[in-house]
């Protein structure tokens, strides 16, 4: 009786929505409107109907063009209802290059609403919405039984899979975004889609200022600058011999490690007055058993150097900030979140493991981790260290599994709300891709540094 009354009040609730949709705290183009008008023609129609429909433009209550429409791929077919999109496009012709402005229908827009059905049964999938600006974020609802389940992804990780969620399925068909926010409130992580606006601008900063700095930088093995900007090297702290160009021009030479520093540095010497000491930071985090392949390899290898040395940087960057020393497992450094359940890959959807303690995450799905750390820590970055696997040259020997590379991530929302990484190491700028592809099934362990716009860098 109890369940009776629960759907019956839910049921209500819908009937008693408004005829208008609301507006939805994302502003989001809604076309709830629209979808109410066109569902008795286009959304139960069977495909050999639809197929020989015509696409419809049409407009919803304060002016936002959408256009309707269906598209078939492989076994399904697709209703789409998609807002118009402005774009920019050249155009070639005998007098030159012409740009103009042409409007688009993206079934991946934000604000674009999917009905999927079985091109056989004619049965109706799931329903996909996209609400932001970044098309491998959205939600989706799929009928099972008597139930509607949700899932939340996050490029191609679920934040949330197969949650019961409290509406009838076909209520879908005409809802607005704003009343499933306001029915799924508790069980989708909408949290996710809160996109600080105005917190990135010290990350942006810092990014600018490096960018400008580039060209002074040259790479060197081994090299560093210590806390009074004397060039030193890394493995010993002993002051190292640069040529006399580097002063007369301002030029730098770092290595991968020293880059991060320079960096980091860059925040902390406008509030303490000087930079960091080199030796606490090559002090160990983990220790091996000293019986390990990985132990015995620690002092001749440096297994865990990129991992120490990064989580150090960050600990003391967090001892400056608050003003009071921190150990590196006192400071809460580490990004170790767990976000997602799974994830779709080629051969269906996969539980996945997320962070590994003192591994960090498969760089095949850092990606996913940073859009959560952009949305929810908008004012930190990251140092990087990488874990990459090596194997003796004849093959004899174990894997060994080595941080010896380091790199700075810089997660945020453009203007436009648009998510970008932007990725610093060895001294150059690298685009996110071009960092994913060298490191191939390596492991990237994050230590969360808080920006700032009093970023001087030597």
């Amino acid at each position: 009786m109890k369940k009776t009354i629960a759907v019956f009040a839910i049921f209500s609730a819908f009937c008693m929505m408004p005829l208008f949709a609301e507006y939805n705290r994302f502003g989001v183009p809604d076309s709830a409107v629209i979808r109410r008008t066109v569902a008795d023609r286009w959304f139960d129609a069977p495909l050999s109907d639809v197929r020989n429909f015509r696409s419809e433009i049409r407009t919803n209550e304060i002016g936002e063009r959408f256009q309707v429409r269906m598209e078939e791929s492989g076994t399904t077919f697709m209703i789409i209802v998609a807002p118009e999109v402005q774009l920019s496009v050249d155009f070639y012709t005998e007098k030159g290059v012409e740009n103009r402005v042409v409007a688009e229908y993206p079934g991946d827009a934000c604000g674009s609403w999917i009905l999927y059905k079985d091109s056989i049964t004619g049965k109706t999938t799931r329903i996909r919405w996209y609400f932001t600006q970044n098309s491998d974020v959205f939600v989706q609802f799929t009928p099972e039984r008597n139930k509607t389940l949700g899932d939340f992804v996050v490029d191609g990780c679920y934040a949330a899979r197969s949650v019961p969620v409290g509406f009838i399925f076909n209520q879908l068909y005409t809802a607005s975004l704003a009343d499933v926010l306001k029915i799924t409130e508790n069980s989708l992580p909408w949290r996710y889609a809160e996109i600080h606006a105005g917190s990135y601008l010290p990350k942006m900063q810092m990014i600018g200022v490096i960018r400008k700095n580039l060209s002074r930088i040259s790479y060197a093995e081994d090299a560093a600058y210590d806390e009074n900007g004397s060039p030193v090297r890394i493995s010993d702290g002993k002051s190292r011999m640069v040529d006399a160009s580097e002063k007369e021009n301002g030029s730098l030479s770092l290595s991968s490690a020293g880059f991060v520093k320079w960096i980091v540095d860059g925040l902390i010497e406008p509030i303490s007055g000087s930079g960091t000491f080199l030796a606490p930071l090559v002090q160990p985090t983990m220790i091996y058993d000293p019986l390990s392949y990985a132990g015995m390899k620690e002092s001749t290898e440096g297994v865990s150097f990129m991992l120490d040395w990064t989580r150090n940087l960050a600990a003391a960057r967090f001892s400056v900030q608050t003003r009071k020393n921190y150990m590196y497992n006192e400071s809460g450094v580490d990004v170790a979140i767990e976000p997602f359940s799974s994830e779709m890959t080629d051969k269906g959807i996969m539980q996945t493991a997320g962070y590994i303690r003192n591994s960090g995450y498969a760089i095949a799905r850092l990606r996913s981790v940073l859009y959560v750390l952009g949305v929810t820590e908008p004012t930190y970055f990251y140092l990087a260290a990488i874990r990459r696997r090596y194997v003796s040259a004849n093959g004899t020997a174990p894997e060994l599994y080595k941080f010896d590379q380091t790199a700075v991530l810089f997660p945020y929302f453009d203007k436009n709300g648009r998510f970008a990484i932007t990725v610093f190491e060895n001294g150059t700028e690298v685009p996110y891709s071009t960092f994913v592809s060298k490191y191939k099934n390596s492991f990237v362990h994050l230590t969360r540094v808080l920006a700032s716009e009093k970023f001087f860098p030597q």
